[in-house]
């Protein structure tokens, strides 16, 4: 699992109002918590080829009371090498969810789009993709 610093869109979430950041043993460990439901936020990755890359990119475009419908609309598989890649940040009870798409270009991954944030029955449909 990746850690919260590594990720493109760290600095974003960190900084976020409803997140709240606690650390352990040390300041060695990092808990984040979304606040308004006290859940634990975990981070998920998933790779995906350039057309299902495409797609996400119709879904993070699209209004939060659509995105439910471009999910269905806009069916994605993730594959295990691929040149786009899905960076999430998913409370366990999916009432949060912060995501970036990311394409692998000059021998690292950069941000397509920006960091986008869910609440909600919207977060809990994005979750899905998780």
């Amino acid at each position: 699992m990746a850690k919260i610093n590594h990720l493109e869109m760290g600095a974003d979430v960190l900084a976020h109002q409803d997140v709240q950041v606690k650390k352990g043993f040390m300041g060695l460990t990092v808990k984040l918590i979304y606040q308004p439901t006290n859940s634990v936020i975990k981070i998920k990755e998933k790779e995906y080829s350039a057309e299902d890359g495409r797609k996400l990119e119709n879904i993070l475009s699209a209004a939060p009371k659509d995105v439910e419908a471009a999910i269905s609309n806009f069916p994605v598989s993730a594959i295990s090498m691929g040149n786009m890649k899905l960076q999430a940040c998913i409370s366990d009870d999916h009432q949060f969810v912060a995501t970036q798409l990311l394409a692998f270009k000059d021998f690292g991954y950069k941000p397509v789009t920006e960091m986008k944030t869910y609440t909600g029955k919207t977060a809990e449909a994005f979750a899905q993709l998780f």
